[in-house]
């Protein structure tokens, strides 16, 4: 389950941090609130296609993270310990991406192919 994402200096957000919590969670607004802003991000920290100007104008870096609880995943902890990436229950996926349009991708603080998110 999805339990946090973080976005800093990514598109028109300089920080935005949203707790999810069990059950259903539904995010709404106005257009132009930033519902696709957070979906996005959320797409980059599964592997998506990044670019530079996806970076926050005047920043050197977006910085994404996507925090999942995995209590109830034993597939997704296998994999983990498979490649030596556990870290309790928790899978921290996090993108990083500078405005020359370089990126990188961590899961759990270690850096992995961006493949692997």
């Amino acid at each position: 389950m999805l339990a946090q994402l973080t976005i800093s200096n990514f598109a028109i957000v300089r920080e935005l941090e949203i707790d999810f919590h069990s059950g259903m969670t539904v995010i709404t607004g106005e257009t132009g609130a930033g519902k696709s802003i957070a979906i996005d991000a959320l797409g980059l920290c599964l592997g998506g296609r990044a670019e530079a100007d996806m970076v926050r104008t005047g920043a050197a870096r977006a910085d994404l993270c996507a925090r999942f609880s995995l209590k109830d995943t034993p597939a997704a902890l296998r994999w983990l310990e498979e490649n030596q990436l556990e870290d309790g229950h928790e899978c921290l996926l996090r993108r990083v991406i500078s405005s020359d349009g370089r990126s990188r991708g961590f899961i759990n603080g270690t850096a992995v192919p961006l493949s692997q998110l």
